[in-house]
């Protein structure tokens, strides 16, 4: 993480190169197994002469989701220190950032809750919130890393 001053903010977080690639590498593969696991449980079953059955393939994507998941809360922890608390104080990409904690926040709700929420009435409120959101987080991600300087073309 390199600090630098800009624009007569304090000392700011910057990510570097490599916790960039590790932070994405672990959304991607929360993003990746997510998706993917939408499309095996929705469009992909197995149809067996007692019916559907749910596709082997869900329980890795599950597993992999849930490693990625746990990956992606000690990230955030980490995030928080190193990135998020040094930017909030000097104001700058505070709408697009503070977008990003909402989703990330909704998210780790919503997960907690379809591992231990019961009913299914309710169970599907909170699986569609999940995905719905899960979904969009790349769009607000890219906002996000777009409108800092740093990916910017010098004028």
């Amino acid at each position: 993480m390199r600090r630098g001053k800009q624009h007569g903010a304090s000392s700011r977080a910057y990510l570097t190169r490599r916790q960039k690639t590790i932070l994405y590498g672990v959304f991607a593969l929360l993003w990746i197994s997510g998706a993917v696991w939408l499309i095996v449980h929705y469009f992909l079953p197995l149809h067996g002469p007692f019916g559907d059955a749910p596709n082997p393939a869900e329980r890795w994507l599950i597993t992999a989701h849930g490693a990625g998941a746990f990956a992606g809360l000690w990230l955030g922890g980490w995030l928080w220190r190193a990135h998020v608390m040094p930017w909030r104080r000097g104001g700058t990409h505070r709408h697009s950032g503070n977008t990003l904690l909402w989703i990330g926040g909704v998210l780790i709700v919503s997960g907690y809750l379809l591992y231990y929420a019961s009913g299914d009435s309710t169970r599907d409120w909170i699986s569609l919130t999940h995905w719905i959101i899960g979904l969009v987080l790349p769009l607000a991600l890219l906002t996000h890393a777009l409108r800092s300087r740093r990916y910017r073309a010098p004028s």
